[in-house]
């Protein structure tokens, strides 16, 4: 009977083939700052592929007349502008012509200054239910004017990888050359936005004070923190409608499953079709400053923790070898274009896969950031 009471309920009310259009983004205000908006269409569930909104017309305009021009460089439905100098005391909206003709546009909202972030934290915590050690990253801030209450959070991980072998060679036009070690291809570091919605509140509170919000959280021997990674976390101040629309999100999109989790309702933001008012548009347009700070966690700092993961997912690295030609050591002509050069060892040259040599396969870059500690 306990087998027989749950099933999947397929309601044709998800079934249906719209693609409503989806807005995300802030409107930064300040000296020399840029803004991105991602566009969207909305999916059913289960579907396998996000779609992007392209050759769409994206402006920020302001309350005094003034319009800024973002544009999509890559064609992924991600709308940049240069950058700008938008004052603070204006207010601004967004405005976009989508490429089957259709207009929105947000309200406009008034600027918002950001409080800055006093510290970021972290601490081991044991997980009742992995039964491991978990990582915790906490956020602390306070507005002395007590006018900011609601706040949004979000971060950009930057960790260090390796490819499974290190060479010092590579291959151009039938050539074996080494490789200078700026150009090594063994480190890379690879950078991902974080994925869900971080909000806090001190509307409760005498004080406009946040204490130990946590912002993020990652499992033992999580890949990310194999050798380091670094944090760098924005805070967005937020009004109450704004709050109120991404708690909303947030419970629809992160706290849903359970038996006494909040069931699935209408998000309503502040973006509306004006050629077609019975268009649903997704999305809340907030305009503010923002404040942000870094923080590294190296491996060394956390005892029993896996460390120098190599990528599992790359295909098996077996290994290749061509006859060294005696006149010409440095002549390339191993047959198969998957493998390059991995070293030298008597008359043979060994090769192996290039995406066990290169580690940029795994994703991000070779070049090491300018924030990234001198000694890890």
């Amino acid at each position: 009977m306990m087998f027989s009471c749950r099933k999947a309920y397929d309601t044709p009310y998800i079934q249906g083939g719209n693609h409503f259009l989806a807005v995300d983004g802030f409107i930064y205000t300040g000296t020399g700052v840029t803004s991105t908006i991602t566009l969207s269409r909305s999916v059913n569930l289960g579907y396998p592929v996000t779609i992007p909104e392209l050759n769409a017309q994206v402006t920020i305009q302001s309350s005094a007349g003034d319009s800024y021009l973002l544009i999509d460089s890559i064609g992924a439905g991600i709308y940049g502008s240069s950058a700008l100098s938008l004052d603070s005391t204006l207010q601004y909206r967004l405005a976009i012509t989508t490429s089957d003709g259709n207009k929105y546009q947000s309200d406009y909202v008034s600027s918002k200054q950001a409080p800055t972030i006093d510290s970021l934290s972290w601490e081991l915590v044991d997980d009742p239910v992995t039964l491991q050690q978990a990582l915790n990253i906490y956020v602390n801030a306070h507005d002395p004017a007590n006018s900011t209450r609601y706040y949004r959070w979000d971060f950009l991980e930057t960790y260090k990888h390796f490819s499974t072998y290190k060479t010092i060679w590579s291959d151009s036009n039938g050539l074996v050359y080494p490789l200078p070690v700026p150009y090594s291809t063994h480190t890379c570091w690879s950078t991902f936005p974080s994925h869900i919605i971080i909000l806090g509140t001190t509307a409760t509170l005498s004080q406009d004070v946040i204490s130990n919000i946590k912002i993020a959280g990652f499992q033992q021997n999580d890949p990310i923190l194999d050798i380091g990674c670094s944090f760098l976390v924005r805070q967005f101040p937020l009004t109450q409608q704004g709050y109120l629309y991404w708690l909303n999100v947030q419970k629809n999109s992160q706290s849903l499953g359970g038996l006494f989790d909040p069931q699935p309702s209408q998000v309503s933001g502040n973006l509306h079709c004006i050629s077609n008012p019975a268009n649903p548009v997704i999305g809340f347009i907030s305009a503010s400053n923002v404040q942000s700070e870094r923080i590294y966690i190296s491996n060394k700092s956390l005892p029993g923790w896996q460390s120098e993961h190599y990528d599992s997912t790359s295909t098996a690295c077996d290994l290749g070898f061509q006859t060294v030609d005696p006149l010409n050591t440095l002549l390339y002509t191993y047959q198969d274009t998957s493998y390059a050069p991995y070293f030298f060892y008597g008359t043979a040259l060994y090769v192996a896969p290039k995406s066990c040599l290169d580690c940029r396969y795994q994703g991000g870059t070779n070049i090491k950031p300018s924030f990234w500690p001198l000694n890890d």
